[in-house]
Formats: C-alpha cells, sequence, structure tokens
C-alpha cells in the first residue's frame, strides 16, 4: 500500500510540475480568477531542506500580518502602473519613487497574511517567510486538467505546499518611478521512506503572474486593464547565456548585452534563485552576496542536504566586447581555495539555467 501512495504522490508532483511550466492562452483566460488563500500555522516550518545554491537570509525584525483578506486593505492610488517584459523578466513600471513604493509593498505582502523575514530599503528588498497554502481550494481554480487528475485520484492535493515572496524595488534613471520586481519561491512536503519532509518546487509561474496583477491592482490599477496590460506585453527572443573558464581558472558567466542590461539580468537571475544579497552598487554594476558553497549540484545533492558552508562573494559587471558582457565572480575571502573555484562553476551553471 504504502508503494501505491507514493507513486500517487510522484504522479501528482510530476503532473503539477509539468503544468506549471505551460504558457498558454487558457491560463490568460483565468488571470485575475484564481483563488489564492495562505494560512497560518503552528510554529515553523521544519526538515526544509535548503538548496546547495540557497541560503537563508538573516531575520530583521517579524511585523504583525495585517488581518483579514487583502480586499480589506485600503488601496492606495499611483498615477500610472505599467508591465514590462523581456525574452525572461515581467515587471512593473510605477509612477513612484521606491520610497513611496516601499511601505505599499509591505502592506500588500502582510495583507495575504505573510510575515516579512528580510528587509532592507537601501537595496529595495523585501522577503517573506514560508507561509503554507490552503491545498483544499475549489476544482473551479485548479485548471480542467489539474481538476480532472483530483477526480481520477478521488482525493485532494493533500501534501502541503508554501510559498515565499520578494519585492525588489529599484530607482529608474530619472530617479522619478520605480522598477517593482516580484518573485516566489515555492516549497512542498514530499515523502521520504515513509517521512515527510520539505524540499524545494518547481515555480508556479501561473501564481506568479496571478500575485504581480495582484499587487498592481494594490497599487491602484483597474483590475481589467491590468489584465490587458499583462496579456498584452509580448515575449522577444531568448539570447544565450553562457559559462566560461578565464585565465585565474574560476568560472564567467557570459551576457549578450551591454553592462547596464547585463547588470539588471543578473538581478533579476538572483532573485529566481532566492540568493541572499548583502550589497549592491548600481554604478559599480555589482552584487554582493552570501552563497552556500557545496561541490554537488542536482536534485539528489538538493534531496540529501549535503553539508555545506557560507562564502560571500562579489558579482562584478564588465564589458567583455560590443553588445556583450561577463560576470566575475570574486571570492571576498582572497584565498582561491580550489573548492571555491569549482563552485564558481556550479553556481554560474545554476544562474544560467535560468535563462
Amino acid at each position: 500500500m504504502k508503494y501505491t501512495n507514493c507513486i500517487v504522490v510522484l504522479l501528482s508532483a510530476f503532473v503539477l510540475t509539468g503544468c506549471s511550466s505551460f504558457s498558454s492562452s487558457d491560463d490568460e483566460e483565468t488571470l485575475g480568477t484564481r483563488v489564492i488563500n495562505y494560512q497560518e500555522v503552528e510554529g515553523e516550518i521544519t526538515d526544509l531542506i535548503i538548496p546547495p545554491d540557497l541560503t537563508n537570509p538573516e531575520s530583521q525584525g517579524d511585523f504583525v500580518s495585517i488581518s483579514g483578506s487583502s480586499s480589506d486593505v485600503q488601496l492606495a492610488k499611483v498615477a500610472n502602473v505599467e508591465v514590462k517584459r523581456d525574452a525572461y523578466r515581467r515587471w512593473l513600471l510605477v509612477d513612484k519613487t521606491p520610497s513611496e513604493i516601499w511601505p505599499l509593498a509591505k502592506d500588500f505582502l502582510q495583507s495575504f497574511g505573510f510575515k516579512i523575514k528580510k528587509e532592507d530599503e537601501a537595496l529595495g528588498i523585501i522577503e517573506t517567510e514560508y507561509l503554507e497554502s490552503d491545498p483544499d481550494v475549489p476544482d473551479s481554480s485548479l485548471g480542467g486538467f489539474r481538476a480532472m487528475l483530483s477526480d481520477v485520484l478521488k482525493a485532494k492535493y493533500a501534501l502541503p505546499i508554501a510559498d515565499k515572496y520578494r519585492i525588489r524595488i529599484e530607482a529608474t534613471d530619472d530617479k522619478s518611478s520605480s522598477e517593482v520586481y516580484l518573485s516566489l519561491r515555492s516549497i512542498e512536503e514530499v515523502v521520504i521512506d515513509e517521512n515527510t519532509l520539505w524540499q524545494s518546487r518547481a515555480k508556479d509561474a501561473e501564481l506568479e503572474t496571478e500575485m504581480l496583477l495582484r499587487l498592481m491592482v494594490f497599487l491602484g490599477s483597474d483590475q481589467s486593464a491590468a489584465i490587458s496590460k499583462i496579456q498584452d506585453t509580448a515575449e522577444v527572443e531568448r539570447l544565450p547565456v553562457s559559462v566560461y573558464k578565464t585565465k585565474r581558472g574560476y568560472a564567467t558567466l557570459v551576457f549578450p548585452y551591454d553592462p547596464p542590461k547585463a547588470w539588471a539580468h543578473l538581478g533579476w537571475a538572483l532573485d529566481e534563485l532566492d540568493v541572499d544579497i548583502e550589497d549592491s552598487d548600481p554604478f559599480e554594476q555589482s552584487y554582493y552576496v552570501n552563497l552556500v558553497r557545496t561541490n554537488d549540484r542536482g536534485f539528489f545533492s538538493k534531496l540529501m542536504g549535503k553539508s555545506a558552508e557560507t562564502i560571500s562573494v562579489q558579482l562584478v559587471v564588465k564589458q567583455l566586447e560590443e553588445g556583450h558582457s561577463q560576470v566575475v565572480f570574486n571570492d571576498l575571502s582572497e584565498e582561491n581555495e580550489q573548492k571555491t573555484i569549482d563552485f564558481s562553476f556550479i553556481f554560474f551553471k545554476e544562474l544560467a539555467d535560468q535563462f
């Protein structure tokens, strides 16, 4: 019987993961109708396997959640909220300064019941703790294929899923408006040898887009207009991002863009991997990050929870040739250990995989 249960769990996870990667007209038709219901859990999530390329940010204070749903919060009107998109990213261009957007972004996350795990207004980064989503959602919000799977299995999705969000706010060049990025990170409870534990889960792109829509409405956009803006953003051709070996032996990440655009894409990729950003310098076009070093990569190393240590690294974007830039990996310890050199390839490959 236990093998049957495991097969059902694995089948469900496989199908849900596969469905999350689709982007179709059906997804656009359900935009704005998805049920989002986060619920408080007693105590903290335990047995969480942190992927080796990530690190838990230091907590800088917990905040009491706003009671009630997001509709109970008074929306703050802004002059204009536009949706921007390139080959990989979708973000908001808001006609307000970062200092004006900052409290609104916090209120938005707290209105869903999230507690703030880390906030740094100078960096423009707000991160939440993990919060479970209600697995017993109506079939109408699951989509046709998922609802059909639920009927076939004669069961709801019993194993819980927990989400966390990062909002990053950056000033535009003229300092009068802001670019707002929202990224989702999810974990799920899985069955391993008759035990359950938490591990990373593939991104639910539909949920992330839905939350971006909710953020637009929270900032004052009309929902119908916001949906149209999201649906009207056409994806452009993707260009290759590659990893090479430098004369120093370290890996370097090569973008087919000039340094400002490469630096923006690097920030997005760090968001996607939930990397702990310690500091950033838009003029120098660098990020200071804390990384969990491990020489193992892939599903099994993440599943087994290999022991690792945290290192501090500077990532600097430099001009390589016309139309191309490279990201330099600087180990701030200056020890230049071989295991750190080897890890630079693992980490940059993880970044390149986001593109």
